[in-house]
């Protein structure tokens, strides 16, 4: 056992009385004497790691990163892929875990803190194609996981060939809607809009048990045409009966073992009202940053997302994000992409890393 990310552990779970600070801190520690690359890195940065007195001057690796390099404190559990991208398949980003109990820890505890706040289980079914399928698909195993944590009993998975069956999906809704017990989908945001068109092709409607609600990820990648947030929340509802505040977001990455959750549930649960946002648990942090200077900037202005994750103590927590997003004072709004260009000084290529 590695002390570092019990100490992780014990902070995720509560159990813990750490701070934050003194965390990132000894994480940091940890990561440039386990993690040649990344010491290469701060190497190459002229940095003197004893110099480093808070989690906000951290340096970050650029997402590139962990397509040029493994960035690993230790021989992998398992190792998770981005999806694919024009680059092919040998430009997926690639997340090495030494401990796979950081990931699930985190991503259990977020899900249930801003999906399933209000319930211990219910059913769920899946529009994600399965782990067992897809391996290297962090995603597909916190879903998996879900169905272990969450699931009031056997999850059905309406993807099983990794592709949507709508009519399975259709069975499993009409099942929920006669019986009257509420249904926890779980989609990609692509998954959801073919579903959306599929069910007005069909002249389909649903009417699902109050207390039911959808997750969806992934934007709109892969989807087979643009819909805004607000076109979307209203075919949920016309389509399935599911209001608003209980559709919930969630923001992740392959690079990243903690997530941001759409606030809504969350916000419906504590009585509070506030426009939407994305929240993260406390051991995921995240600094706004100027796209040029790669300087920190206050609340209310877009700028480059750099999130600090606890939970990636076994490869790279500090990670500067391609997504650009505003800090809302409660949490975040993410607004899009940066041009590539936007990312100059940022790069940790494999030949400064001088480890391949």
């Amino acid at each position: 056992m590695v002390p570092v990310y019990e100490e992780v552990l014990a902070f995720i779970d509560g159990s813990s009385d750490r701070r934050f600070e003194d965390l990132a801190l000894a994480v940091f520690r940890h990561q440039v004497e386990g993690c040649a690359p990344y010491r290469a890195y701060c190497e190459s940065l002229g940095l003197d790691p004893a110099s480093v007195v808070s989690w906000q001057v951290i340096p970050p690796v650029p997402i590139q990163a962990f397509k040029e390099a493994i960035l690993s404190c230790g021989p992998a559990e398992r190792v998770f892929l981005s999806t694919g991208t024009t680059q092919g398949v040998e430009k997926r980003s690639r997340h090495a875990m030494p401990d796979l109990r950081l990931y699930r820890a985190s991503a259990m505890a977020s899900m249930r803190a801003f999906f399933l706040p209000d319930v211990e289980r219910m059913g769920l079914v899946s529009l994600i194609a399965p782990s067992a399928l897809r391996p290297e698909s962090s995603l597909a195993q916190m879903v998996a996981w879900a169905a272990e944590v969450f699931s009031d009993g056997a999850m059905i998975e309406a993807a099983p060939a990794g592709e949507p069956d709508f009519d399975s999906f259709v069975d499993c809704l009409r099942r929920s809607e006669k019986g009257g017990a509420p249904l926890a989908i779980l989609t990609t945001t692509a998954a959801l809009i073919r579903f959306i068109d599929h069910a007005r092709k069909h002249s389909l409607v649903f009417r699902l048990p109050h207390g039911s609600r959808l997750m969806d990820t992934g934007g709109g990648k892969g989807a087979p045409r643009p819909m805004s947030r607000k076109g979307l929340l209203h075919a949920v509802w016309s389509t399935l009966a599911i209001p608003g505040y209980f559709v919930a977001n969630e923001y992740g990455m392959a690079e990243l073992s903690s997530q941001y959750w759409d606030s809504v549930i969350r916000d419906r649960h504590d009585g509070v009202h506030r426009p939407r946002a994305l929240l993260a648990k406390p051991w995921l942090r995240t600094l706004v940053l100027d796209p040029i200077t790669l300087e920190p900037i206050g609340s209310g202005s877009a700028g480059l997302l750099c999130h600090f994750d606890l939970a990636n103590a076994g490869s790279a927590m500090a990670v500067l994000s391609e997504d650009i997003g505003i800090d809302v004072g409660y949490g975040l709004r993410v607004t899009g992409r940066a041009p590539r260009a936007e990312a100059r000084g940022c790069s940790l290529s494999a030949a400064e890393a001088r480890v391949g």
